[in-house]
């Protein structure tokens, strides 16, 4: 059983022998051909926010004690990970079903410039 691309020199460009020989002819064929660069964006059309300034207040957003994640981020208008992950970040391990504190919600709340309020 004979497998040709086992042979040396299977992908070899003609006249050498090994890598050595491909570097030393790269001059004289055109082996390497370089390709057209791609235009960038200019600088001016990149915009930035900086992380450090907060988010315009959107308002004020009314929950009980047994809010859960799922509705809290859709009083937020965000998706379900986003605030288990704000949660996580507070250190508190939470799934989409789970009921959050007050004084979470409030905090994750004040994050995305709302304004949590109990309601009775």
């Amino acid at each position: 059983m004979s497998f040709e691309h086992f042979e040396r020199g299977y992908l070899l460009p003609e006249g050498s022998k090994d890598l050595i020989d491909v570097i030393r002819l790269a001059p004289q064929s055109n082996i390497f051909v370089k390709l057209p660069s791609i235009p960038s964006k200019p600088q001016s059309a990149i915009s930035v926010k900086p992380a450090s300034e907060a988010p315009a207040p959107k308002g004020d957003i009314f929950v009980s004690d047994n809010t859960t994640v799922k509705e809290l981020a859709a009083l937020l208008g965000q998706k379900a990970f986003r605030i288990i992950a704000d949660a996580m970040e507070m250190g508190i391990f939470a799934n989409v079903t789970q009921s959050l504190g007050f004084k979470a919600i409030s905090q994750i709340a004040e994050k995305y410039g709302c304004t949590a309020k109990r309601t009775a």
